[in-house]
């Protein structure tokens, strides 16, 4: 008696459906290596050359190097931020610029981030750490610095004598200048929009240069910037979004207009703001498609 072969499945083969299952574990699980382990350390030194209304004519040229949102904590380690300062010391930039968040300091969290971000005596020890890498920089004019909502959660006064003691300068609704063949280019550091009393009058009090650089933690400010006149403006805060999923966007920013100005250059008139995705992260620890940055700002005179 002859065996009739039974006919050939229509479905999808049992090995198939067995190898795509292992496929699909062993993609989420390299994803996972990949966001949790690599990307958040992956530094991206990105460029910008921009073409600057009254930038004095001593400072053509000028390389600015901004870095933001560094979050020293058991997530962000110091040899990770020594390697970041050493990056910046190989662009050689006249400049060092930094926008604030140097710790996690939010201290009304508890549990598990808490043990991540730190608490007391650890977050003034991590600050101290942050600090002191940010006090390697080398750069000809030296670096300058504002403060960002995690700074006075924790305590801003505190974070500003850190930095302080490393030799930055710090702006808190402040300004400063630094001189070259007897011009003049002036600084000017906002206090933070969420935290500190954004006080324009005091800020640019006694500015009179055409173009100034400016220090703004927390990009919204821009959506209603009206300031006459020409402006560098750095900003961080918003890390990218730390996830920026493609044809999507990042799917959380901490910022009143979602993705609008969550990371890149935005221009009004004859002012611009570039908006850094940081070197730090926070809870939780991934970064997909949004890698930590440096970013080297050439000005050149319009």
């Amino acid at each position: 008696m002859t065996e009739k072969t039974a006919p050939a499945s229509k479905g999808f083969p049992r090995r198939h459906f067995l190898k795509l299952c292992l496929g699909t574990a062993g993609v989420f699980t390299l994803g996972s290596a990949y966001t949790l382990g690599v990307e958040p350390t992956l530094v991206e030194v990105t460029r910008q050359s921009l073409k600057i209304v009254g930038l004095p004519k001593a400072f053509n040229g000028m390389r600015l190097a901004h870095i933001t949102d560094l979050h020293r904590s058991h997530l962000v380690s110091l040899d990770y931020l020594y390697d970041c300062v050493a990056k910046v010391n190989s662009l050689h930039a006249d400049l060092l610029l930094v926008t604030g968040d140097y710790i996690t300091g939010r201290q009304n969290v508890s549990g598990l981030k808490r043990k991540l971000y730190g608490k007391g005596v650890e977050v003034e020890e991590f600050m101290s750490e942050c600090a002191g890498a940010i006090g390697r920089a080398k750069t000809r004019y030296g670096t300058f610095a504002s403060l960002g909502n995690h700074d006075h959660w924790f305590n801003g006064d505190y974070v500003t004598r850190s930095l302080t003691e490393e030799g930055v300068t710090v702006l808190r609704n402040k300004n400063t200048l630094i001189e070259e063949s007897g011009q003049t280019l002036e600084i000017v550091g906002l206090g933070d929009l969420w935290t500190e009393k954004l006080d324009f009058q005091k800020a640019f009090s006694g500015t009179q240069g055409a173009f100034q650089i400016v220090l703004m933690h927390n990009p919204d400010t821009f959506e209603k910037w009206d300031r006459p006149g020409s402006h560098m403006i750095l900003s961080g805060h918003t890390h990218g979004g730390q996830v920026n999923i493609p044809f999507f966007g990042a799917p959380i920013v901490p910022s009143k207009y979602g993705n609008k100005y969550a990371q890149g250059l935005f221009q009004k008139d004859n002012t611009r703001m570039y908006v850094n995705r940081g070197l730090g992260s926070i809870a939780p620890p991934v970064r997909f498609n949004c890698r930590p940055e440096i970013a080297l700002i050439e000005l050149g005179c319009a």
